[in-house]
């Protein structure tokens, strides 16, 4: 990419953007992008999410532009209970995506609304995160504002799709600023997340908590460890979300309370590994109803089962998004192990994973490895090294297999697995 090509984007209400849409709001703008409603030729509505590519230093803008772009590609997830990526585009040298845009409020105008049906609401809010999940995507700002109510009663997920890193995301929102104010997203921001002052993979227990956040606030149009306008808020807040104090005492005259605080209780407390672990163990115990979920034709949410030849590692998340690594071709008999690791010249992977705006993989990350006799893999988090103390070297972030961490004993991997290490996500499926 030729860095001359990137030029400032300053659209405005009736501007035209790379000559197809015309600009009818302008909705948000962060240090990496800005959000329009914009309307095309034809009279179709959409919202336009731009990379803010020119304020990228010259030197790290074609990696960025590849991240973009991979992350675009793996948030493409055909979900009844997602606002969905309908296009994509460059204008003046910076990428941008159009997304559905439905006649709807935000949960916002909802809170605490006697005619709600909240069972059917949180159900679909479920469903949307599950499908979410399961495509290898942490959504990271689970909060009222991104969750869509249509006139046609649909709810749905939005803002999914993070240009510019997950991990930078959370890191702005925790820097203080001038302002004696604070930023109201934080409060439904895991407490694993609160200091980040070293590098914390980011899994689906995230957006667990913060449905729990929004669960309360849709149930009591309160938050669930206080207010929190001040700074001064902000240090009580987390003291009490990090002691699991939430206002039980609200939930008193609800028909469904043993329900919700089963709920509340699986989602609101600050161990990550004490959360529910994935979205069917909280829909399980909602009550039964018509509301079942409803899938999508041609949709890739759920990974096939039945294994024909092998299974393969998927990138789902990552700057070698949609590449496919066949586990059984790439044991080198008699050799039952396959090495993991971020490419580097010094130290030798079967699997070799690049990291263009990071770095957040272990040269020796983890382990793959097939039990012959059960005709079973595991993996293991690190690696052996002769040349350590102890030779088993582990990673210095983890290895996860959907929400739990795996030690060097090894954890089973069966198809649908979703697997982090760093912020790639790699997918067991089938071949």
């Amino acid at each position: 990419m030729n860095n001359n090509t990137v030029k400032r984007c300053d659209f405005r209400i009736h501007d035209i953007i790379d000559g197809k849409y015309r600009v009818e709001r302008v909705l948000s703008s962060t240090q990496t992008y800005q959000q329009f409603k914009v309307i095309d030729s034809s009279g179709k509505e959409y919202i336009l999410k731009l990379l803010k590519l020119w304020e990228v230093e010259p030197r790290l803008r074609s990696n960025m532009i590849v991240s973009a772009e991979n992350e675009i590609k793996s948030c493409n997830i055909k979900s009844h209970y997602l606002t969905n990526i309908v296009q994509t585009g460059i204008v003046n040298g910076n990428p941008y995506l159009l997304t559905e845009y439905f006649k709807s409020l935000d949960l916002t105008h909802y809170l605490r609304n006697p005619r709600l049906n909240v069972v059917k609401v949180v159900k679909d809010i479920l469903y949307g995160l599950r499908d979410l999940h399961k495509s290898g995507k942490v959504h990271c700002q689970i909060m009222p504002e991104n969750i869509l109510i249509t006139d046609a009663g649909r709810t749905m997920i939005t803002n999914y799709v993070v240009l510019g890193g997950r991990g930078n995301l959370l890191s702005a929102k925790n820097k203080t600023s001038n302002s004696r104010y604070i930023d109201k997203s934080l409060a439904y921001q895991a407490p694993e997340l609160y200091n980040l002052d070293r590098y914390v993979t980011l899994l689906p227990t995230i957006d667990v908590y913060s449905f729990g956040v929004v669960l309360f606030q849709l149930l009591t149009g309160e938050l669930p460890f206080g207010r929190l306008v001040t700074e001064s808020d902000w240090i009580n807040y987390q003291s009490r979300a990090r002691s699991n104090d939430w206002n039980r005492n609200i939930l008193l005259r609800n028909d469904l309370r043993d329900v919700w605080i089963s709920v509340l209780d699986m989602c609101l407390t600050s161990d990550a590994n004490s959360r529910a672990i994935n979205i069917d163990e909280i829909l399980d115990i909602l009550p039964k109803d018509d509301n079942h979920y409803v899938s999508v034709t041609g949709s890739n949410v759920e990974a096939p089962k039945n294994i024909l030849n092998g299974i393969m590692l998927h990138v789902m998340q990552g700057d070698e998004f949609g590449k496919c690594y066949r586990l059984p071709e790439l044991l080198q008999h008699p050799k039952r192990i396959i090495t993991v690791g971020r490419r580097d010249d010094s130290v030798f992977n079967v699997i070799q994973i690049p990291e263009l705006i990071s770095s957040f993989i272990s040269r020796r990350h983890c382990t793959i490895e097939f039990d012959y006799d059960n005709d079973v893999w595991y993996i293991r988090d690190g690696q052996w090294d002769k040349e350590t103390k102890k030779q088993w070297t582990p990673s210095l972030n983890g290895t996860f297999v959907n929400s739990e961490e795996v030690t060097e004993e090894g954890h089973k991997i069966v198809p649908g697995d979703i697997i982090s290490i760093g912020d790639v996500k790699l997918r067991i499926e089938v071949y």
